[in-house]
């Protein structure tokens, strides 16, 4: 049984701290259009969705990104929404100050690709059953590496773990999200922030959950991957 409140989650015997409350927000648009909602924080990135003018949003946290002019003025300020995506706070009005969205720092090799880039490929597959079976290999693909360097979920797992890389607590944003799993192979995803995570196997394909959607939650570590190539 999973338990939720504002400061603390129970998920197999664990005591984890809980993501923090969404405040709510308001979308608005001169012309009474929709606004899209981004995989990430700039205009660059995939539209997963569209919200429309007039209707309300849960908003997770903040952060800065490129500048935009809409309904509510000239910002660089963008809110990550309960779905996982990013909206521009030139067309929401938050009723009050959400918290700052944590990324994960750097970790000790480089990725070809960077935290947003990777979260982007993942949203670009949305709905895809293609990948199933294929945690690591989706995860390592959006990251930019052509083999991880582990046979299975479980293996990178325990490289993590035994090297002193697994942490508990709310993935950040970015942050690689690992679970053990009845056959052995173990289980992976990758973080948007926020108590949210992106991957295969949510409901068959790839989707986005809550990152206790499973049991098995082993925790996260930084996007690391020593013997990728």
């Amino acid at each position: 049984m999973t338990t939720l409140t504002a400061t603390t989650l129970i998920v197999a015997g664990m005591a984890l701290p809980a993501q923090a409350a969404s405040v709510n927000g308001k979308v608005m648009t001169a012309d009474g259009g929709s606004v899209p909602v981004r995989s990430g924080p700039n205009d660059k990135w995939t539209i997963m969705e569209r919200r429309d003018s007039g209707s309300t949003v849960n908003i997770l946290c903040k952060t800065t990104g490129s500048t935009q002019t809409g309904y509510y003025g000239t910002t660089s300020t963008w809110y990550m929404i309960g779905a996982g995506g990013f909206m521009t706070a030139a067309r929401v009005k938050a009723v009050s100050t959400p918290p700052n969205c944590t990324y994960v720092g750097d970790p000790p090799r480089d990725n070809p690709r960077a935290v947003n880039g990777a979260i982007n490929w993942a949203f670009e597959r949305l709905g895809s059953t293609a990948h199933e079976g294929l945690c690591l290999a989706f995860v390592r693909q959006a990251y930019g590496w052509s083999s991880s360097g582990w046979a299975t979920a479980e293996i990178g797992g325990d490289w993590i773990q035994s090297h002193g890389y697994m942490k508990s607590g709310v993935p950040p944003r970015g942050a690689v999200v690992w679970y053990h799993n009845s056959s052995g192979t173990g289980h992976v995803m990758i973080s948007l922030g926020e108590g949210k995570v992106i991957g295969t196997s949510v409901s068959g394909k790839v989707g986005i959950a809550n990152y206790t959607y499973r049991s098995g939650l082993r925790g996260w570590s930084k996007p690391y991957f020593p013997a990728a190539g």
